[in-house]
């Protein structure tokens, strides 16, 4: 690692604990509607945390892109579809203590949440997806952000990743593709403003 790759390491890394008190997240009316799309569905999620200062780095960090300032500040995925009640809920996410299986309660103490379904994939082509994922548990978390490598993940580095396992994955996601080989980095409102996917669920807290 050279010391630029050193100096931004250990920045994605001091961004990442700065946070203080959650305000106005998603009420519990809003979670249950949460979990009726989730139990018998699989599906790609993003949140929002305005208690975060990573996410305003993200936005930042979208709009030095060329593609303005993003909203969607984490990614995640949902890997259950046989839920009784929440300690059921299998949520992968890579966050600072790297790609781990997460409960219900934990991913959405969040202000905003959007639910999106991939166009195009058949509810067969999710095991290879769920596969990968699950083979990636325990890897670190990439503060480098270098998406041509598998050693660590960042949480949309995490979710692609999973879904190039499908075997028709440049068939399904040709668009998303193309952002992500246009810009060499991933964002989460990517995911959001691509037309591979489509927007099921939505709910906004500043």
């Amino acid at each position: 690692m050279t010391l630029l790759e050193k100096i931004e390491s250990a920045f994605v890394e001091f961004v990442g604990k700065i946070k203080w008190k959650l305000t106005d997240p998603v009420t519990d009316s809003e979670k249950e509607e949460v979990r009726k799309l989730l139990t018998p569905n699989y599906y790609i999620i993003l949140t929002r945390n305005n208690n975060h200062i990573s996410t305003y780095f993200i936005s930042l960090g979208d709009f030095l892109l060329g593609r303005g300032w993003s909203y969607w500040g984490h990614a995640l995925m949902n890997m259950e579809d046989e839920v009784k009640d929440d300690n059921d809920f299998r949520l992968i996410e890579s966050t600072a203590k790297g790609v781990h299986l997460s409960t219900f309660d934990d991913v959405f103490a969040v202000n905003s949440v959007a639910i999106l379904k991939p166009k195009n994939m058949k509810a067969e082509d999710w095991t290879a997806v769920f596969e990968q994922a699950l083979s990636d548990v325990g890897k670190p978390y990439d503060n480098l952000l270098q998406i041509d490598q598998t050693n660590s993940f960042s949480c949309v580095e995490l979710i692609r990743n999973a879904l190039m396992a499908d075997a028709d994955y440049m068939t399904n996601f040709p668009n998303f593709e193309a952002m992500v080989q246009k810009y060499k980095r991933i964002t989460p409102q990517m995911f959001y403003d691509c037309e591979d996917f489509e927007v099921v669920y939505e709910v906004r807290h500043k």
